[in-house]
């Protein structure tokens, strides 16, 4: 679900009484094991939805950017003690607004329109989530980074006046790690190499496509004025 689903008034009626949490970067909202007692929507900045495997190595999930939601599936599958088994972290400074489940649930019960919104954003996500694990299974790491830049580009990314295209947000050598499931020094080893090959440019914790076209799923979203 994303707050851009609804108009004015239902998007004011859903965050009526939320508590403003602001994160500064790499603060939590919540991690393993705490109660999945409230419901989180992005106001500004962005979160990474991060799970430990079996192996004890950290995969990040999903990005959750402005008017996004998170922290609802742990709420609706309420599984054992309803407990999460993510964290979500801050990418960057964020805003987000906390609305516990008791209210959530109840605007989605006075509401049909909010809850049919809530319904058809769990199942694009989940959509989404099984085709990028379709997609992705039995490729290499190289094949998974070049899929996982292309879709960061394509979500986050910044047309620059050169034709490249930067992602528009600071991701560490371990943030691109744990999304495509591979180590820190494993996922340094291949940007370097596309970085040899000219796609790429990294400085600063920002990468720049720099042929975008040769990545899969690009597509520009905003240019930043300048």
């Amino acid at each position: 679900m994303n707050l851009a689903d609804l108009d004015a008034e239902r998007r004011a009626r859903l965050l009526a009484g939320a508590k403003l949490i602001k994160l500064a970067r790499g603060g939590m909202a919540y991690a393993p094991g705490d109660r999945a007692d409230n419901i989180y929507f992005v106001r500004s900045g962005r979160i990474k939805i991060v799970r430990t495997n079996s192996a004890g190595d950290e995969v990040i999930v999903g990005i959750r950017t402005a008017d996004d939601i998170f922290g609802e599936l742990s709420w609706l599958a309420l599984d054992g003690d309803g407990r999460r088994k993510t964290s979500a972290v801050a990418i960057e400074p964020a805003s987000i607004d906390a609305i516990t489940a008791e209210v959530f649930a109840a605007t989605l019960r006075a509401d049909g329109e909010i809850a049919r919104a809530f319904a058809r954003g769990v199942t694009r996500r989940l959509a989404a989530t099984e085709q990028e694990l379709t997609e992705l299974a039995g490729k290499s790491v190289p094949g998974r980074l070049v899929d996982v830049l292309g879709r960061l580009a394509s979500s986050h990314g910044v047309e620059e006046p050169d034709g490249t295209l930067r992602i528009g947000m600071n991701l560490t050598h371990k943030d691109l790690a744990d999304l495509i499931g591979t180590s820190r020094e494993t996922l340094t080893k291949e940007l370097a190499v596309l970085v040899d090959v000219g796609l790429l440019r990294v400085a600063h914790k920002t990468v720049t496509l720099v042929q975008p076209k040769a990545f899969p799923y690009v597509r520009v979203r905003r240019r930043e004025p300048g």
